[in-house]
C-alpha cells in the first residue's frame, strides 16, 4: 500500500486554509469533558421524541466530535470499544464491529443517520463496516433491546452514526465547515479530512445548503510488543498484512425551512486493507444515496412526519496475492416513515413504518452463503405518558421477513424462509426530584433467523471455519429485564444498570471438537474447523456502572475522577459459557480543564476471561494506560482544537477475547496521536 505524507505536511493544508478564514482578535474557550456521564445530552436514536439521556428507559452513550477525535480508531468497533457496555470483534485494525453486552453480528444494528449501513459486515468479522469515523458528528449507542424501533436485528442494541451530510439546522454563516488532520506513530498513519457547507440561499427563515466532504486514511502494518503469534518466532513487533488505504467523500443538497427540512446526499467509501492472513486483502467499495425529510406542522392528529431513505450498492473483492478469489455484493435499501401525534388521552408518541430489501450474493471459492433476497416490512408504535413523577413508556412492533435463495453449483436447491415476529416493551421512569431518575423496563423480542444461520454451508477463511447452518431453526425469542438508576447533579453523577436477557432458542455458532473439513465438506485433518450454528436456550446478565466524581469545579479549573465498569455473563442451558463473551472491564480516569487547556489520564483494566465455551481458550487480562493533552484556540470565526494522545503507554501485550484472531493479532502497542481540527 502507498506511503502517506509526513505529519508536518499533512497538517499544513488544514492549518493554512483555516488561517485564511480566521479574523483578528484571539480569545480562549473553556473545554468541557466527559459528557458521557452528565446525562443531559439529547438522544434521537432511543425514542421518536426529543429526550435527554436521563429521560430514557434505555441505557445510552453519546460521543461528540471532540471525544471521537481523541478516541478515534480506523474502525467503528475499536473507536467505541472502551465505551461502557461495549467491546469489539477486532479482526485486526481495519475490520471491527461493536459488541453490546456480549451480543454482536446480527443482534446489533449499525445505522448511518438512522438507516442501515447496507454492507456485509454482519456476515463475517473480517468484513469492514462501510463507513469511516473521521468526519462523524456524533455517535449514539443504545444499550439493550432496541428491536421496537429498529427491527429484530437490534435485540442487543443500536449504534447510530450521525454525520453532517444532510443539514437540519439553519446555517449561522454563508460558509462553514471543518478541517481535520491526524498522525499516529504506531502504524505511521496519516489521516486527513474536510467538510464544507455553502449556503447558496440564506434568508431569515430558510436556506439551501450545498454540502461537500472528503477524507483519506493511510496506515502501514500495526506495531505490537513482542510476538504477534507466540507459536511463530519469525513474526515479531508487528501484525503482518494489516495495512489500510481508505478514502471517500460525498456531495449533497439540503433545504432548511421553518416547517420543512429535506435533503439528498450521494456518497462513496473505498478501502483496501489486509486481513492479517498472508497475501489476503479486501478491496471494498460502496456507493450510497440518502434522502431525509421532516415536516413539522399540525395535520390531523399529527404534529410532524419524518422520512428517511437509504439505497446502497456494496461490493468487496477478497484478493489472494492480488488475484480476485471471492466477490461479495449487497444491493439494497432501507427506509422508515414516522408520524408523531399530538397528546391523545394523555399519551404522546409515534407510529411508524419501516421497509428494507437486501440482494446479497457471494461468488467464488469461499462463497459459504447462497445468493439471497431478503425483504422486511414492519409497523411500530411508541407511546409515552406522564403521571406526577412517573413516566410510562410503551411500544410494539410487528415485522415480516421473507428470504429467497437462488441456486449455484454449491447450493443447487432453492430455499425460502417466511416469518412474522412480534416485539413489545413497557417500562417506567420514576423521578422523585431533579437529581435522580430510576428505571424499570421489560421487553419481549422475537428475531427471525438470517440467511447465514439458516443456509450457510461452505469454507469461511475469515473465521478459519467451515460453517454449516440449519434451515429448521425456529424464531429466536428473548425476554429482557433492566433496572437502572441515574444521578444528574451533585458531587457524583452517572448511572448504574442491572440487566438480564433470557433467550428461548438462542442461535450461535459453535465449533465441533475434533472435526475438520475440506472445501467440499469432507473430513480432512488439515482442513478448516467445522462450526455449526446451534439453537439452545441461553441467559445473558450483567451490570454497568459509569460515574463522574467532580473533585473540583471552580471558575478557572475543574478536576473530575471517572470510575466505571461493566460485566456480562452468558451461558446456555447446559451451564456452558457461550463463545467470545467479553470479560469484566473497568476504567479509572482523571480529567482536568483549565481555560483553553484540558488533560486526562485513563487506566483501562480488563480481567482474564476464564468463563469459556467448550474448546475455547482462556484469555489473559491486561491494563492499558492512556493520556491526553488538548488546547482550544478561538480566533474570530475559526476554532482550533489541537491534541496529543498516547495510548498503551506501557506497551503492554493485550488480546481481545471477543476476537477470532486473538492468538495471532494482539491489540496495538504504544501509540502517540497528534491531531488538529479547525472548525469555522
Amino acid at each position: 500500500m502507498s506511503k502517506s505524507l509526513p505529519f508536518p505536511l499533512s497538517l499544513s493544508l488544514p492549518l493554512a486554509l483555516s488561517l485564511q478564514l480566521a479574523a483578528t482578535g484571539v480569545h480562549a474557550q473553556t473545554v468541557h469533558t466527559d459528557q458521557s456521564v452528565l446525562l443531559d445530552t439529547l438522544v434521537v436514536t432511543a425514542s421518536p421524541l426529543a429526550r435527554s439521556q436521563a429521560e430514557l428507559l434505555s441505557a445510552t452513550s453519546v460521543l461528540d466530535e471532540r471525544e471521537l477525535a481523541q478516541n478515534q480508531q480506523p474502525t467503528l468497533g475499536e473507536t467505541l470499544a472502551n465505551t461502557t457496555g461495549l467491546s469489539s470483534t477486532y479482526f485486526g485494525p481495519a475490520a471491527s464491529r461493536p459488541i453490546i453486552r456480549g451480543l454482536g453480528a446480527n443482534r446489533v444494528r449499525i445505522l448511518q443517520n438512522g438507516t442501515d449501513t447496507i454492507d456485509a459486515s454482519n456476515t463475517s468479522p473480517d468484513h469492514a463496516v462501510s463507513l469511516d469515523p473521521l468526519l462523524v458528528k456524533r455517535v449514539e449507542v443504545v444499550r439493550g433491546p432496541a428491536a421496537l424501533l429498529y427491527g429484530s436485528a437490534a435485540v442487543g442494541g443500536v449504534v447510530n452514526v450521525i454525520d453532517h451530510r444532510i443539514e437540519t439546522e439553519m446555517p449561522a454563516a454563508t460558509v462553514s465547515g471543518a478541517l481535520n488532520a491526524r498522525y499516529d506513530t504506531n502504524a505511521d498513519a496519516n489521516t486527513q479530512g474536510a467538510i464544507l457547507d455553502l449556503a447558496l440561499l440564506r434568508r431569515e427563515n430558510h436556506a439551501v445548503i450545498l454540502h461537500l466532504d472528503g477524507f483519506r486514511r493511510q496506515a502501514d502494518d500495526t506495531r505490537v510488543p513482542g510476538l504477534a503469534d507466540p507459536t511463530d518466532p519469525t513474526v515479531r513487533n508487528r501484525i503482518p498484512n494489516s495495512a489500510i488505504d481508505s478514502d471517500g467523500g460525498s456531495v449533497g443538497l439540503s433545504y432548511v425551512g421553518e416547517t420543512l427540512k429535506a435533503g439528498i446526499n450521494y456518497n462513496g467509501f473505498n478501502t483496501l486493507y489486509g486481513v492479517v492472513e498472508p497475501d489476503i486483502e479486501i478491496d471494498l467499495k460502496q456507493r450510497r444515496v440518502d434522502f431525509a425529510a421532516e415536516l413539522t406542522r399540525d395535520f390531523g392528529i399529527f404534529t410532524s412526519a419524518r422520512l428517511k431513505l437509504g439505497h446502497a450498492d456494496y461490493r468487496h473483492v477478497e484478493l489472494d496475492a492480488g488475484a480476485p478469489e471471492t466477490v461479495f455484493t449487497n444491493t439494497g435499501h432501507d427506509g422508515r416513515l414516522e408520524f408523531l401525534h399530538r397528546p391523545l388521552a394523555g399519551f404522546e408518541g409515534a407510529i411508524g413504518l419501516q421497509a428494507g430489501r437486501s440482494d446479497f450474493d457471494a461468488i467464488g471459492d469461499e462463497a459459504f452463503l447462497p445468493p439471497s433476497l431478503t425483504k422486511t416490512v414492519a409497523l411500530f408504535l411508541f407511546e409515552e405518558t406522564r403521571v406526577n413523577n412517573l413516566t410510562w413508556q410503551f411500544g410494539a412492533r410487528v415485522e415480516h421477513q421473507a428470504i429467497d435463495t437462488r441456486t449455484t453449483t454449491r447450493f443447487p436447491v432453492v430455499n425460502t424462509a417466511d416469518q412474522t415476529t412480534f416485539s413489545g416493551s413497557a417500562g417506567v421512569i420514576y423521578s422523585p426530584n431533579d437529581t435522580y431518575a430510576h428505571t424499570l423496563s421489560v421487553s419481549l423480542t422475537e428475531r427471525a433467523p438470517n440467511t447465514q444461520e439458516l443456509f450457510a454451508d461452505g469454507p469461511h477463511a475469515g473465521t478459519g471455519r467451515y460453517e454449516i447452518g440449519n434451515p429448521n431453526f425456529d424464531t429466536e425469542k428473548s425476554l429482557g429485564i433492566e433496572i437502572g438508576t441515574r444521578k444528574k447533579t451533585g458531587f457524583v453523577t452517572g448511572s448504574a444498570n442491572l440487566f438480564a436477557n433470557v433467550f428461548d432458542g438462542f442461535i450461535f455458532e459453535e465449533d465441533v471438537p475434533g472435526s475438520f473439513l475440506d472445501e467440499d465438506g469432507n473430513p480432512d485433518a488439515a482442513g478448516l474447523q467445522e462450526a455449526r450454528f446451534q439453537q439452545r436456550d441461553a441467559l445473558f446478565y450483567g451490570v454497568e456502572i459509569e460515574t463522574l466524581w467532580h473533585l473540583h469545579a471552580g471558575d478557572r479549573h475543574t478536576l473530575d475522577l471517572k470510575l466505571g465498569a461493566d460485566y456480562t455473563r452468558a451461558e446456555d442451558t447446559n451451564g456452558d459459557a457461550l463463545p467470545r463473551i467479553p470479560p469484566l472491564k473497568g476504567v479509572i480516569g482523571l480529567a482536568w480543564t483549565g481555560g483553553p487547556w484540558s488533560a486526562g489520564l485513563d487506566w483501562h483494566l480488563v480481567a482474564p476471561q476464564s468463563a469459556n465455551a467448550p474448546g475455547e481458550t482462556e484469555t489473559d487480562g491486561h491494563t492499558l494506560l492512556s493520556a491526553n493533552l488538548a488546547y482550544r484556540l478561538v480566533t474570530g470565526r475559526v476554532t482550533y482544537d489541537v491534541f496529543v494522545r498516547g495510548t498503551n503507554l506501557t506497551d503492554e501485550s493485550a488480546r481481545m477475547h471477543t476476537s477470532f484472531l486473538k492468538d495471532i493479532a494482539p491489540l496495538p502497542g504504544r501509540n502517540v496521536a497528534l491531531g488538529l481540527r479547525a472548525s469555522f
